[in-house]
């Protein structure tokens, strides 16, 4: 499979996992969660090889790299820049995964009672768009160049 047939369908397979979710705070629920944000940084992970694939001469080699390195070399391309860079803001689609990932992890092991900022449905569905944003975004960039 390609790259970008392989981001897509992890991005199915979220919005799946998505309709499922119920954030009861069961083992069950935690876990379709954690798959969830797995399906999300594995798309996000494909979609990066399928930009790579468009800059492969400017760029070494990603393959071997996780989601978030990925990105991060990606910002040596400058055409991609600044798209790319705002996904490492703090209401950027990385660091709103990130956080996601770490409250889980967190609430797992320290057992916390509250947070600033819970994952809920909201925040979930708002990983998707913004996924599908930044991937429309950079489709239609490598299109037109």
């Amino acid at each position: 499979m390609e790259s970008r047939e392989l981001s897509n369908l992890y991005i199915d397979l979220s919005e799946s996992i998505l309709r499922k979710l119920e954030f009861n705070s069961s083992s069950k629920d935690t876990h379709n969660q954690l798959l969830y944000l797995s399906c999300v940084e594995n798309g996000l992970s494909n979609l990066a090889d399928e930009v790579h694939n468009q800059f492969i001469d400017e760029i070494e080699p990603i393959n071997e790299f996780n989601f978030k390195k990925k990105w991060i070399e990606l910002q040596n391309i400058s055409s991609l820049a600044h798209i790319i860079k705002k996904e490492f803001e703090v209401e950027g689609l990385i660091s709103i995964l990130e956080d996601s990932i770490k409250k889980i992890v967190e609430t797992a092991d320290e057992n916390l009672i509250a947070t600033n900022n819970p994952n809920n449905l909201k925040k979930f569905r708002m990983i998707l768009d913004k996924y599908r944003l930044l991937s429309d975004l950079l489709r239609k960039l490598l299109h037109e160049c």
